[in-house]
């Protein structure tokens, strides 16, 4: 009898405690990492966690295994990332995507270590191939980039001649490496309408024949202008096709958001039907074109057709928003009307019009960027005391900072020479006197002859600038010509920038560079030119810090602190996962540490062979 009491007991206790045991979450994650260094990027010193758990394209959870695995359901894909390491994916803090879509397939007229052109006769040998293999038409022009005087054997522009020497029907326009001149050739001037009777237009220099007004085909700046129209158009489905394939190449390089940093209206087209059609698999910020879009003046008229949200607003890629940044359209016309219009500020289906693109001066490489004090070395043909020009006179920047403060519009100014980062200052200031502090992070692009007091009024200003630190490898030794030992290495000085506190964002302004971000990380923190010669070896900043520039930091000057930059909770799932953590390694082999998979929100978009 005692036996059997003590069964039933038993039995009774088995029943009372059949919810006893440990029971699955309520909301299993998708994805959960552990096993590797996950760096969040969050703070001020590096910061690991022991794992990591995505659900829906969000990080639900960042912290230790134990925490980690009470989110684990039976459906839940536990990925042990074997010592491999996992930062947030990375921004392009400033560049070109589309152009890409331009110049896929087509020669490529970089120098080593991008190309392997040397002299003037492999730029006429790549052209004629080309010309022959396509039998270009004589009324349709030719666009080929990437040419770079700095390295050619002949250390010169070619000029009309040499392309003439190629072809002398077939239009043809080679575009320098720093994008800011070109050169064309005889049929391509007289279909520009340019010749020995053309004035130069504001902000740009047609160079002449010495002795003389003949153009020798070498083209700066705002003498580009007339070929805009020339470009030979691109059938949009084409373009959506190659930016696939672009898009990637940016993924393989571990980039999640990239930008289109001067985009005209046909660029917009394109990336928003890519968008519509659900192509697009990182995130596109572009900014259009100034030029394009009239004086800042009028801008309140044409703001009609555009709807700008306020900084930092998102818009999910299904198009809902985030929080509650986006109101319903209350009627069915205004649901319509709010459909044609373009929305500025928020993500539709991975695409968002970040603001406005503003290019002062040029470029350093192709000496027109815009000095206080005169180049050590000036371009042939131009006297001692050359210091380049401006772009963009201070009254039309001043208007269309007044206009960006006004309007709540972001803008992205293309600043190289202090000089034009002086007038940004200026014109950033004069907005702020009479519209307030408002918070719009207007981006000082490139930057790179930044003084360390201009560094003190961006900080005081809220200008953020976006480095191109590359410069110290591409063009390190030519800067040193250019501008003499100190100021080159001066240029990009992320290491004053971190030491007084103002975020920055790092770039390789591709396709000026490709985009390669392990390398872009390389130069910030050993600055090494091609040479060997270490350009501004107290403007070297830790790794840490290199990469907090390509997430964290160019998360907020996207205003997007809030859904990306660290693996934090509630922030998307984007992520790229090294073969090594690029902390623990010496720093010049920073470089070749390896991308083995690229991730947006939780979904893989590039993965190494083999890895």
């Amino acid at each position: 009898m005692p036996a059997r009491v003590g069964i039933a007991s038993f039995a009774s206790l088995l029943l009372a405690c059949s919810g006893c045991g440990p029971r699955p979450p309520a909301n299993p994650a998708d994805i959960i990492y552990f096993g590797g260094a996950i760096l969040t990027m969050a703070g001020d010193e590096p910061r690991y966690v022991e794992a990591l758990a995505v659900d829906d394209g969000r990080i639900a959870f960042a912290g230790s295994r134990a925490e980690a695995s009470k989110l684990a359901g039976p459906q839940t894909r536990q990925v042990n990332l074997a010592g491999k390491a996992m930062l947030p994916g990375f921004f392009d803090g400033h560049g070109h995507i589309a152009d890409y879509t331009k110049s896929w397939g087509k020669p490529d007229l970089s120098p080593p270590p991008v190309g392997d052109t040397r002299s003037i006769a492999d730029i006429q040998a790549k052209l004629g191939k080309y010309l022959a293999e396509t039998r270009a038409p004589v009324d349709t022009l030719v666009v080929i980039n990437g040419y770079d005087d700095s390295l050619l054997a002949e250390q010169r522009h070619p000029n009309r001649h040499d392309l003439d020497a190629v072809s002398g029907k077939v239009p043809v326009l080679i575009v320098h490496a720093s994008g800011h001149l070109a050169v064309a050739n005889s049929a391509a001037l007289a279909m520009a309408r340019i010749d020995r009777r053309t004035r130069d237009l504001p902000g740009g220099v047609i160079r002449r024949e010495p002795g003389s007004r003949e153009p020798d085909g070498v083209l700066e700046e705002q003498a580009l202008m007339p070929f805009l129209a020339l470009f030979p158009r691109i059938a949009p489905e084409q373009q959506v096709e190659t930016l696939g394939e672009v898009q990637r190449w940016y993924a393989s390089h571990g980039i999640t958001t990239a930008q289109d940093g001067l985009s005209t209206p046909d660029t917009v087209a394109m990336l928003r039907s890519a968008a519509n059609q659900g192509k697009l698999v990182i995130d596109v910020v572009s900014f259009p074109m100034w030029k394009l879009l009239g004086r800042a003046e009028d801008l309140g008229g044409r703001l009609a057709q555009v709807e700008i949200y306020r900084p930092g607003s998102q818009l999910s890629n299904a198009g809902r928003a985030y929080e509650s940044d986006v109101p319903a359209p209350t009627s069915t016309e205004a649901a319509a009307a709010a459909r044609d219009k373009l929305k500025v500020g928020v993500y539709e289906n991975h695409l968002k019009i970040g603001g406005v693109k503003i290019a002062v001066d040029g470029s350093p490489q192709g000496k027109t960027a815009f000095l206080t004090q005169p180049y050590a070395t000036p371009p042939p043909g131009m006297k001692a005391g050359y210091r380049a020009y401006t772009s963009v006179p201070q009254p039309e920047l001043d208007a269309w900072l007044e206009a960006s403060y006004r309007y709540d519009l972001p803008v992205i100014v293309h600043t190289n020479g202090d000089a034009a980062i002086d007038q940004l200052i200026e014109a950033v200031r004069k907005a702020r006197a009479k519209y307030g502090p408002k918070d719009l992070r207007p981006v000082a692009i490139h930057a790179q002859l930044a003084r360390h007091d201009q560094l003190d009024a961006m900080k005081e200003l809220g200008i953020v600038p976006s480095f191109f630190t590359a410069h110290t490898f591409f063009w390190g030794d030519w800067h040193v010509q250019s501008f003499g030992e100190a100021r080159a290495f001066g240029i990009s000085p992320v290491r004053q920038a971190s030491a007084i506190g103002l975020k920055f964002s790092n770039h390789n302004d591709s396709p000026i560079v490709p985009p390669d971000m392990m390398f872009l990380a390389h130069t910030a923190v050993n600055r090494a030119s091609r040479s060997g010669k270490i350009i501004g070896p107290d403007e070297r900043v830790s790794p840490y810090v290199a990469f907090k520039a390509m997430t964290d930091w160019a998360a907020w000057q996207y205003f997007e602190e809030a859904s990306k930059g660290t693996l934090e909770k509630g922030k998307l799932a984007d992520f790229v996962i090294l073969e090594r953590d690029p902390l623990r390694v010496e720093a010049t082999a920073i470089k070749d540490v390896k991308i083995v998979e690229t991730i947006k929100e939780g979904r893989s978009i590039w993965r190494r062979e083999g890895g």
